[in-house]
């Protein structure tokens, strides 16, 4: 019986590695060295090409950067890929790979100047409509509740220009509204743009409203007015309707009633009176009394419509 190196009760020695497996154990130890070299090498690099950009952010457009709960900034940084955006401040700060801090900051400026930003849409689109001036109280609405439902209907920004003399209302011009969001929203948000300057309302921005329009020749229009738009105002605020009577640049040349469907039947029989006693009485159609154009006075911008017209300086 041959000898064995092994001492009764031992374990046996374990098995010498042959030459392949210590190879293939060498080559696995470099393999992983040589992405752990990579790895610190990719981290330098991102770190020697990080860029920082900073934009200064006037006090009163700091909301409008930022947006509730940070929405938009997030928005910006998750769209752009920058490493952080910091907002302590007028003066804020980007910082990140070049092309990112770039778009970031396109980004800031374009919600600075504009109220929102481009890359917050697919297929975005921008548009603007031509409206008169006399129009924006009904894109607005009272309180903002119009301008509200084209955001949260509609989906879509609305621009109001803010920088336009206050005689405007009187004259002919008209002035750029604009429409931005997905190119299909801006479509129909410009259809309800139009029909608001035609008709004064919408049913998705005024619901549960309706219209009547009522030819009326323009030597009729005093007897609506009144002295001082006394008729006027009492027609609006008895039978709580908007009578619009038009002028030049009216898209709809008969006078429209707009309100509650009930309420503007009401006004619609007691402005059918006014007409007949003003057709039927002997002064009625007298060369010298010239209607009184109340609509600079009906227009004004209120305290309440500041906060929704943007004011781009």
């Amino acid at each position: 019986m041959a000898p064995t190196n092994t001492v009764p009760g031992m374990a046996p020695a374990p098995k010498a590695a042959s030459k392949e497996e210590i190879a293939a154990f060498m080559a696995g130890v470099k393999e992983k060295g040589a992405a752990a070299r990579a790895q610190v090498e990719a981290e330098n690099a991102e770190k020697t090409s990080m860029h920082t950009a900073q934009i200064k952010v006037p006090e009163n457009k700091i909301g409008i950067v930022i947006g509730p709960k940070g929405s938009k900034i997030k928005l910006i940084q998750e769209k752009t890929g920058v490493t952080r955006i910091d907002t302590s401040g007028e003066m804020f700060t980007i910082v990140g790979p070049q092309q990112a801090v770039e778009m970031a900051y396109a980004a800031v400026k374009e919600l600075m100047e504009k109220g929102y930003c481009s890359m917050a849409f697919e297929d975005f689109k921008e548009e603007a409509v031509p409206v008169h001036p006399s129009v924006f109280p009904d894109l607005i609405g009272k309180g903002g509740v119009t301008i509200k439902a084209f955001k949260s209907e509609l989906n879509v920004e609305i621009t109001i220009p803010g920088d336009i003399p206050k005689t405007a209302t009187t004259g002919t011009k008209k002035y750029k509204v604009t429409l931005a969001g997905k190119a299909d929203d801006v479509k129909k948000a410009k259809q309800v743009i139009e029909n608001i300057v035609s008709y004064g309302y919408h049913e998705i921005t005024h619901p549960g409203q309706t219209h009547e329009e009522i030819e009326v020749e323009p030597w009729a229009y005093k007897f609506l007015i009144g002295k001082a738009g006394s008729e006027l105002r009492h027609i609006q605020n008895n039978y709580k309707v908007k009578v619009n009577i038009p002028r030049e640049h009216s898209v709809c040349q008969n006078v429209v009633v707009v309100g509650g469907p009930g309420d503007v039947a009401r006004a619609k029989d007691y402005i059918d009176n006014v007409l007949w006693k003003a057709q039927n009485q002997p002064t009625g159609r007298r060369d010298g009394d010239a209607a009184i154009d109340t609509w600079g006075q009906e227009e004004e911008e209120e305290d309440w419509m500041k906060a929704y017209i943007y004011k781009r300086k």
